[in-house]
């Protein structure tokens, strides 16, 4: 239950999914025109700010700027690599072909570099499918991962897979359940620099020692940031992947995950 409600309720706390809530009303009561006026007046406000590049930048700041990518060289020794979900596309790979890539592909990139470089002698990779999300899916996204790593030179032998996981708290259960047996308890977490502040509590909260190792920067240096103001699509969205992460921090706090 908490999956699903997880996926649906914070469509509607999203700046999107709440515009479009606001005009719905807005619309339910157009007999009360100063009412009205109100809620189309902060449903454009919300589009406005949040699919600003400036304000977009800045909240995606706030949590990639908790972790810095250090040089691989840098980087500590540990038991295993430990990749989350959200490198390939939830589509179903081309018959005979390679799975699709996503924009979080660095996570992968990342990992395999991390491991080509003497890092960890293995990688677990840990992401399911989602019923309701990926009913189309040919397998699961640990299994496509597989594929990928093997064809970048990743010995089979050194892949470990939790193709259960479906978010980030069962990322964290799972891989300890594969872990904890082989007595691995330092791991290099690899996700994305904006959803790390998040994945490195839920395995510290399971007794990890955990070495960030976050990927897939969205973030730079613009001094020219305030002239993005205007609103485009993409910063809708990179808005609301931040104001994703720090629901979903808040939420793993008070339920004692993180």
């Amino acid at each position: 239950m908490f999956l699903v409600l997880s996926k649906i309720i914070p469509i509607f706390v999203y700046p999107f999914g709440l515009s479009l809530l606001l005009l719905g009303i807005a619309s339910a009561l157009r007999r009360r025109p100063g009412v009205t006026r109100i809620l189309c007046f902060g449903s454009f406000v919300l589009l406005f700010l949040f699919s600003s590049g400036t304000i977009s930048q800045l909240l995606l700041r706030s949590l990639e700027d908790q972790y810095t990518q250090l040089p691989v060289e840098s980087i500590p020794t540990a038991d295993v690599i430990v990749v989350l979900g959200g490198g390939t596309s939830r589509g179903p790979a081309a018959p005979g072909g390679a799975p699709e890539l996503t924009g979080s592909a660095d996570r992968l990139f990342y990992a395999a570099r991390l491991l080509h470089s003497g890092k960890a002698p293995l990688i677990l990779f840990s992401g399911g499918a989602i019923p309701f999300l990926d009913s189309g899916r040919l397998g699961s996204e640990a299994e496509a991962a597989a594929q990928l790593l093997r064809q970048w030179a990743v010995p089979g032998q050194a892949i470990l897979l939790d193709a259960k996981a479906r978010n980030t708290r069962e990322n964290a259960l799972f891989s300890r359940q594969i872990l904890y047996s082989r007595g691995a308890s330092h791991i290099l977490l690899v996700t994305s620099a904006f959803h790390m502040p998040r994945a490195s509590a839920a395995f510290r909260k399971l007794g990890f020692q955990v070495t960030p190792a976050p990927a897939d920067f969205r973030t730079w240096d613009d001094e020219r940031l305030l002239l993005r103001f205007l609103p485009d699509a993409q910063s809708l969205a990179e808005s609301q992947l931040a104001l994703k992460e720090w629901l979903g921090l808040l939420v793993y706090r008070l339920r004692g995950w993180a």
